[in-house]
């Protein structure tokens, strides 16, 4: 368990915990960190591909968006229970990652990011234009979801409080993978495909296996996301939102577990207060991210050097 959840981690948690505890804290600042904390997990999985394995996906956004719908589609129904949406979105998710992972490892460099683009475009299409599932509008107006029976997650509190278990979650399953002797081969795949084949390893297999991981975990964020806009739109699947978890993961250091969080968490922020004030926001945080590459290739994690702090370990 030590090795899962270090003190820092737990420390961190414990400090997150009690944001809802601090008096006077408008509603609207605990959803904004509902969304901070979803999308820091999400660029968290995608760094298990992008900073482990070596692979650039541009179709993450797909398992987001699946993962929305499939919650969506049940409490649509009536179904409502909070279990029975994040076991479905893990059967629809998992049966779509399948397919794009085998078909997507089995090839290498651009190619690789351009099939998991292509996929992501076919499902989104399919969304926009499938009046079964609201078309352009997607499924609106979804009712609360329920922990169990009578126990509704109707307050930005019990929001707040299911994203921060998924985080704990998702960072324990990240610290697990990238800590054995998985991860290991993970990284030596990224370092030399060749040399690692040559090994026996089945680079494919690897590949498709942290790319099963990788969805599925943003695929449970997305999952969560209805709970807290009550709706479920095609735009959740646009190329653009994969490219935003890229950016996400670029900002906070890649080769990382806290990088990505970090990350996302900035990025959440800049663009939600960028975004009052001006329309063009993106090209705010497009200096942004070009100041980070230029002066702090290592991501917000790195910026610890300069500051004189001892650099994070790799797994951290």
């Amino acid at each position: 368990m030590s090795r899962v959840l270090t003190w820092r981690a737990l420390l961190t948690l414990a400090a997150l915990a009690a944001l809802p505890a601090v008096p006077g804290l408008p509603r609207y600042y605990l959803l904004l960190a509902f969304d901070a904390l979803l999308f820091g997990a999400i660029a968290m999985s995608l760094d298990l591909l992008m900073g482990y394995t070596g692979l650039v996906s541009f179709g993450h956004a797909a398992f987001y968006g699946l993962g929305a719908y499939a919650t969506a589609i049940l409490m649509e129904r009536g179904v409502l229970s909070l279990w029975a949406c994040l076991g479905f979105s893990v059967l629809v998710v998992g049966a779509y990652a399948l397919v794009v992972s085998y078909f997507a490892t089995a090839r290498r460099g651009i190619y690789f990011a351009l099939l998991t683009l292509i996929f992501a475009e076919v499902v989104y299409t399919f969304f926009r234009y499938t009046q079964t599932f609201g078309g352009s509008d997607g499924i609106q107006g979804l009712p609360d979801a329920e922990l169990w029976r009578g126990v509704p997650i109707d307050t930005p509190e019990r929001k707040y409080y299911l994203v921060l278990a998924y985080l704990a979650l998702a960072y324990a399953t990240c610290r697990v993978v990238v800590t054995s002797h998985f991860g290991r081969v993970l990284v030596a795949i990224r370092e030399n495909e060749d040399r690692a084949r040559f090994l026996g390893y089945s680079v494919q297999r690897y590949k498709m296996a942290v790319c099963l991981i990788s969805a599925l975990l943003t695929g449970l964020a997305g999952a969560i996301y209805p709970i807290r806009s009550a709706f479920a739109t095609p735009d959740l699947m646009v190329w653009t939102e994969s490219g935003e978890f890229i950016i996400s993961v670029m900002i906070g250091g890649l080769g990382t577990l806290v990088g990505p969080i970090i990350g996302g968490v900035f990025f959440t922020i800049l663009r939600d207060k960028v975004s009052s004030y001006v329309d063009w926001y993106f090209i705010v945080i497009g200096v942004v991210l070009i100041v980070i590459v230029l002066f702090m290739p290592k991501g917000l994690l790195g910026f610890r050097r300069l500051l004189g702090f001892k650099q994070w370990r790799a797994t951290a």
